[in-house]
C-alpha cells in the first residue's frame, strides 16, 4: 500500500489558516450567533457546521492506496491511512463539536484534553487527559468552539506535539484576530493549521470574542 496525503512535521511554513466562507457555514453561523436561539437547536446546527468545516480540515489526512474488487471489475482506492486520525475534543465546549467531526472520519479514535481558563489572568490549566501515551505519526484534530485568547488552544496544541503528534489541525467555529495572531505566532514553523468558521472583530476586556456567540459551553448544555 502506498501512503498519501498528510503533511511532513519538518514544516518551516507559517501555519495554515483556512475561513471556510461557505453560504451554509455562514447561515448556521448566524442562527448560532442570535441570543434567542435554543441550546437544543444550537445543538444541532453546532453538529452541521462542525461537519462542514471537517471536510476543509481533512483536506490532508493521510490515504493509503488500496486494491478492491467492484461487482465490475478490479479497482484501485484509498482508505484512511494507519495510525488513525485522533479527534481531541478540548473540554468541555469542544465535546459539542464531537459527533459533526465523527460523523465524517468515523474511523478516527477520540482522546480528551480538559482545560480551563483562569477568569483573572486568563491563562489556561491543564486539569485532565484521556490521550495514547504516544502519538509518533499521528495526525490530530483538535476541536474547540472559540479562539479568544488562543491560550488554550496553543497550551493543547503543544501538548500532543511534545507526546510526538506529526502535524495537528484545530477546528474553531470563531475566531479573534488576536487569538488568531497568538496562535500564529507561538506556532510558526511548526506543522499546525486552523479551520475556522470566521474571524470576528476583536475581543473585550473580559477576553470574549465580539460580536461572537457568548459562551459557547452554556449554550450547548443550557446554562445561558
Amino acid at each position: 500500500m502506498r501512503e498519501r496525503g498528510g503533511r511532513g512535521s519538518a514544516s518551516l511554513e507559517p501555519m495554515r489558516v483556512h475561513v471556510a466562507d461557505h453560504p451554509l457555514i455562514t447561515h448556521k453561523l448566524t442562527v448560532l450567533r442570535d441570543r434567542t436561539t435554543k441550546s437544543a437547536t444550537f445543538r444541532a446546527l453546532t453538529e452541521e457546521l462542525v461537519t462542514l468545516l471537517a471536510y476543509e480540515a481533512t483536506r490532508n489526512v493521510r490515504t493509503s492506496e488500496v486494491d478492491i474488487v467492484t461487482p465490475v471489475a478490479p479497482a484501485k482506492g484509498l482508505s484512511i491511512a494507519k495510525p488513525k486520525p485522533l479527534v481531541v475534543p478540548i473540554l468541555r465546549a469542544g465535546l459539542g463539536m464531537l459527533e459533526g467531526m465523527v460523523k465524517l472520519i468515523p474511523s478516527a479514535e477520540v482522546g480528551f484534553l480538559g482545560m480551563m481558563r483562569d477568569e483573572e489572568t486568563l491563562e489556561p490549566t491543564t486539569y485532565a487527559e484521556r490521550l495514547p501515551d504516544d502519538l509518533s505519526n499521528r495526525q490530530c484534530f483538535v476541536l474547540d468552539p472559540m479562539l479568544a485568547t488562543g491560550g488554550s488552544l496553543i497550551a493543547a496544541i503543544d501538548f500532543l506535539l511534545k507526546r510526538g503528534a506529526v502535524d495537528v489541525t484545530a477546528v474553531c467555529i470563531l475566531a479573534s484576530p488576536e487569538g488568531l495572531a497568538a496562535v500564529e505566532k507561538a506556532m510558526h514553523g511548526r506543522d499546525v493549521s486552523i479551520v475556522l468558521g470566521a474571524v470576528d472583530e476583536k475581543l473585550d476586556e473580559k477576553g470574549y470574542i465580539v460580536p461572537g456567540l457568548g459562551d459557547a459551553g452554556d449554550r450547548l448544555y443550557g446554562l445561558a
